[in-house]
């Protein structure tokens, strides 16, 4: 898909709220998943780094992905999940090959 729209979404709980940020980031996915526009959603763990968790997501377009950005969800997510996040990183890609 040409407009289609990648994001990898790095994040790093806060020492001792690893199981809690995960538990959190859970809950997330079914809702995202069947928002307008999203083709995939999925949240991964690192193996050897807990709390150290991965959103891998494909959207139809970036109109799709700032609607979810801009959602009721999103903003309770950020309000009771924010303050255990220690890192993020946000990665916005576009197939090449």
């Amino acid at each position: 898909m040409p407009n289609d729209l990648v994001i990898i979404a790095l994040v790093q709980a806060k020492p001792g709220h690893e199981r809690a940020l995960v538990q959190a980031q859970a809950k997330l996915v079914q809702v995202v998943r069947e928002q307008p526009g999203c083709i995939s959603y999925e949240l991964h763990e690192a193996i050897d780094q807990p709390g150290r968790v991965v959103f891998f997501e494909r959207w139809l377009d970036r109109t799709s992905w700032e609607r979810h950005m801009r959602g009721g969800h999103m903003d309770a997510f950020r309000a009771n999940a924010g303050p255990l996040i220690g890192a993020f990183e946000l990665l916005q890609l576009r197939q090449v090959a």
